[in-house]
């Protein structure tokens, strides 16, 4: 009754490893859509300053 077999040791480990794979994957996912928009911000941005700078050229 209080003996632990290898397979149920392996099964909550592997348990363990999906949850925070899980976890993880979220994170990440995140961090890259925040990333993204950081990024399309500062190409908008550019795009802008181009936009003007040509604007101000033209007579």
């Amino acid at each position: 009754m209080g003996s632990f077999n290898i397979g149920d040791i392996l099964f909550q480990l592997a348990a363990f490893l999906v949850l925070v794979a899980i976890i993880t994957g979220i994170g990440l996912l995140m961090k890259r859509a925040v990333s993204t928009d950081r990024r399309l911000k500062r190409i908008e941005e550019k795009v802008d300053e181009l936009k003007e700078e040509k604007r101000r050229e033209r007579p």
